[in-house]
């Protein structure tokens, strides 16, 4: 009750976004931003908190592109497999906001931006599709992106028309020296922290890769071999047939996922000098993607876990 704001208090709330989509109310919100960031000056602080989520919370589609036609175009390329790469890449092609639109808006104003990354590598322009950060994409960054999805010839006219008018190179760096982006919590961060806790508690731990990537079911696969390994080697039968089975299973799901910084071969020889007589803790993060068949319930990590 105490977190609860007082009456008068100058805090203003807008929820928006239910299930992480944009909404009526969101576009409220980004509508408010928009018009505080529009009269700032010299002598004001803009702070800025980002997160995941970030992305459907603050939605302002370029004229004349509706919410809806951006819900839906947004909608169509993750059912297909879409990474949140280019999920993100498309949005703040198409958005006032994001791509740095807010920090362009808040100028002359210094702005602040404190940043949990939600995204593999951290890259500011993707994280809630970086509205304080120069976007490094143009559009012909999105108009591939909706080619490779087959979408491209199947977009609302006014998404047709923003396209066809927006600036082909991406706004210069330098146009944000009043800005400082700073990330104070991600995937690698959270693994680092992980291990610590785990090694307190007596496990050999090891990190696996942060930057997971790849269809839910094949790295689901990736993870079920992993732990078919360990048992064999807790069950001594390390340097069977069977373990080798595995590891050449292993190395070979590892060579199809492309996982940025996995190296598989590294990471099992390190796993095989442990020894069995301790437990072991093996983390990993990062993000899937999913190819939509019919209408499931829940998200990617509840159908790797269930997988």
């Amino acid at each position: 009750r105490e977190m609860l704001l007082k009456p008068h208090s100058k805090i203003q709330v807008i929820e928006g976004a239910k299930n992480n989509l944009p909404d009526a109310e969101a576009l409220k919100g980004a509508a408010a931003i928009q018009k505080l960031a529009e009269g700032l000056t010299a002598d004001d602080l803009l702070l800025v908190l980002i997160s995941g989520g970030g992305s459907a919370l603050l939605p302002a589609p370029i004229p004349p592109i509706l919410l809806e036609e951006k819900e839906r175009l947004t909608k169509a390329l993750a059912s297909r497999g879409a990474a949140i790469q280019e999920l993100n890449i498309v949005r703040k092609t198409l958005s006032l906001l994001k791509g740095g639109g807010l920090a362009q808006l808040a100028y002359p104003a210094q702005v602040v931006s404190l940043i949990l990354s939600d995204v593999i590598g951290d890259p500011l322009d993707i994280i809630a599709s970086g509205p304080t950060a120069a976007s490094s994409h143009s559009v012909q960054d999105c108009l591939q992106i909706l080619t490779k999805y087959n979408l491209l010839h199947n977009l609302p006219k006014s998404v047709e028309t923003v396209l066809s008018s927006s600036p082909t190179k991406p706004t210069a760096p330098e146009n944000y020296s009043h800005v400082c982006n700073i990330i104070i919590g991600s995937n690698t961060l959270a693994l680092d922290e992980a291990k610590r806790h785990a090694e307190g508690l007596g496990y050999a731990t090891l990190i696996l890769s942060a930057a997971v990537c790849g269809e839910v079911g094949r790295v689901a696969t990736l993870y079920c071999q992993l732990i078919r390994l360990l048992c064999l080697g807790f069950a001594g039968l390390r340097d069977g047939p069977l373990s080798d089975e595995v590891r050449g299973n292993l190395l070979q799901l590892a060579a199809e996922l492309e996982i940025p910084d996995l190296n598989l071969a590294e990471f099992l020889q390190t796993l095989r000098g442990l020894g069995s007589e301790r437990p072991v803790c093996i983390l990993a993060g990062g993000e899937t993607t999913v190819q939509l068949q019919g209408t499931g319930k829940g998200g990617r990590n509840q159908e790797l876990a269930l997988r």
